[in-house]
């Protein structure tokens, strides 16, 4: 039981700078993965997303054998990870507004859990067919919910780009949700991306391509395809296939 992991970050055929930073990291019984998607111009966004992997990971690395709930560990992590955005961007007046939008993923044994911040996503693949597991925090995600845009409207709709949650961003971290938990089967993919991959493809589209197969592979395979279509944004993803009993 364990679990496989692909994952790659490119820059895109527009930016100069790719300002995504991931990780995927085994710490005790735990397996750890983050993709950060900085904001604040092209220095302030780099830092900043490997500012948030980073503290979350050594965050992770002191108090996983503390006997923490994982819920705990992630928050936690995440809130250390905005102060420390936030202090470095203080004390760097020339980086002052940098933050980062987050997916962070946890599977311990059987169970993923998982929280993010902004619109990068994850996707569950299960039996061919995807789910999105987050729902963006976004200006246009709040207007399509309140039912003053369409689906349709909302994937053209010029503000769709503005993250209403973010790392870095206010002095507390504040949730609408709770952690979200998921048992996981044998030959799950769970996708983590950041926004450059869906906004130039389709749930269905990233599903044909990240179903089965070498997760490495689809891996390429899906960020070739969004770069095929323009890769007008950094392009970061995971894929996990979970391993069970």
């Amino acid at each position: 039981m364990g679990i496989i992991v692909g994952n790659m970050s490119h820059t895109g055929m527009v930016r100069a700078v790719n300002e995504d930073y991931f990780g995927y990291y085994r710490i005790g019984d735990i397996d750890l993965l983050m993709i950060a998607d900085g904001m604040g111009g092209h220095r302030g966004g780099k830092v900043a997303s490997k500012i948030a992997v980073d503290t979350v990971r050594e965050y992770f690395e002191a108090h996983a054998k503390d006997n923490m709930p994982v819920e705990s560990l992630i928050d936690e992590s995440l809130s250390t990870a905005n102060r420390m955005i936030r202090d470095y961007a203080n004390a760097n007046l020339e980086l002052y507004g940098m933050g980062a939008t987050a997916i962070l993923l946890v599977v311990k044994g059987d169970t993923a859990y998982f929280r993010h911040l902004g619109d990068c996503r994850l996707y569950l693949i299960r039996d061919g067919k995807i789910k999105r597991l987050t729902k963006d925090h976004t200006l246009v995600q709040k207007m399509l919910d309140d039912g003053i845009i369409t689906y349709a409207e909302s994937l053209m709709h010029p503000e769709r780009n503005i993250v209403n949650k973010a790392l870095g961003g206010r002095f507390y971290l504040e949730y609408d949700e709770p952690v979200g938990t998921l048992k996981l089967i044998n030959q799950d993919r769970l996708l983590m991306c950041s926004d450059g991959l869906f906004d130039s493809m389709s749930d269905e589209e990233i599903l044909e391509i990240a179903k089965e197969g070498d997760v490495q592979r689809c891996v390429s395979s899906l960020i070739d395809e969004a770069n095929r279509r323009g890769g007008n944004d950094n392009i970061t993803v995971q894929l996990v296939l979970y391993k069970g009993e």
